[in-house]
């Protein structure tokens, strides 16, 4: 009988203007232990306060999806769930352990699923597929929805650049943040966003910090989202006064992150801190490098 272990890595979707398009693999972790058992279930260690432990756990439903997505038999496993991914923060909590139930299903499977097949059934459960690509692809990725399932390409992140982020003490809901967006744009902020967006590709290509520091503006969700999210046009100052390119909300927040060249990384964390704490809503904050790998599966 096949045991697994699956990691999966955190992601920041948006990156500013890519909204639910752009997205980057983090080096936070979330890790599966996986054994076979005579029914599904789920035990949660560390900090997973509201984590399902039943057949409503992500990791089984993107399990199950994929092996429908087969047409092969799965059989019941149990999970043992570990996570250094801060919940609700925008971090990508449930893409990773989305990704790591396709992942964990199709090895159980033999491996039957491409990548890209994989991609359309995680993005399927998640509802969207930035955080997803990111997870499954690592790197930076840019995903986009077609008639015939989602498509990601993977970008190079440059290794001179590093992402601070501020992870406040409070969480936001997803679900809140996605029901406060306004069913419709005009014509200029959508002009404004893939003009932005465009520009945010090529920054990324060509390690171009002063691009990136014009391409990471957003008018699509940021400036409805800021509502939500104590002190993040503060906290986005702060982090560009500092020396930070560009700086904005992770996902749907209220993690806020920004992407700084390595020698003033630390004094972008202190300034966004200290902004943090003055606004009321003190956080955390982490210097990562993104992760390139993606979702990891191997048998013990």
């Amino acid at each position: 009988m096949s045991e697994l272990r699956v990691r999966a890595p955190a992601s920041s979707a948006n990156l500013g203007p890519g909204f639910d398009s752009f997205a980057v693999a983090l080096p936070l972790l979330a890790e599966f232990d996986v054994k076979p058992a005579r029914a599904w279930s789920v035990t949660v260690e560390g900090d997973g306060e509201g984590v399902p432990t039943g057949d409503d756990n992500l990791f089984i439903v993107a399990a199950r999806a994929t092996a429908k997505a087969a047409k092969g038999h799965l059989a019941p496993q149990h999970v043992t769930q570990r996570s250094d991914i801060p919940l609700a923060r925008g971090l990508g909590s449930s893409a990773a352990a989305i990704t790591a139930g396709v992942a964990a299903a199709n090895a159980l499977l033999g491996g039957p699923l491409d990548r890209g097949t994989l991609l359309r059934v995680a993005a399927d459960v998640e509802g969207h597929p930035d955080n997803v690509a990111a997870a499954l692809y690592g790197g930076m990725t840019v995903a986009l929805s077609t008639d015939g399932g989602p498509v990601a390409a993977r970008l190079p992140f440059p290794r001179a650049w590093r992402i601070c982020l501020l992870v406040p003490q409070s969480m936001l809901s997803t679900d809140i943040a996605r029901a406060a967006l306004p069913a419709d744009v005009s014509r200029a902020d959508a002009v404004f966003n893939v003009s932005h967006a465009s520009a945010l590709v090529a920054a990324i290509f060509r390690a171009d910090g002063a691009l990136l520091s014009l391409a990471m503006r957003d008018r699509l969700h940021e400036p409805v989202r800021a509502q939500l999210v104590r002190g993040m046009d503060d906290i986005v100052t702060a982090a560009r006064d500092a020396g930070a390119f560009g700086a904005a909300l992770s996902g749907a927040g209220p993690t806020v992150l920004a992407v700084a060249p390595v020698r003033l990384a630390s004094r972008v964390i202190a300034a966004m801190e200290m902004a943090a704490w003055t606004a009321g809503s003190p956080g955390r904050g982490r210097v990562l490098r993104a992760r390139a790998a993606g979702v990891q599966v191997r048998r013990t």
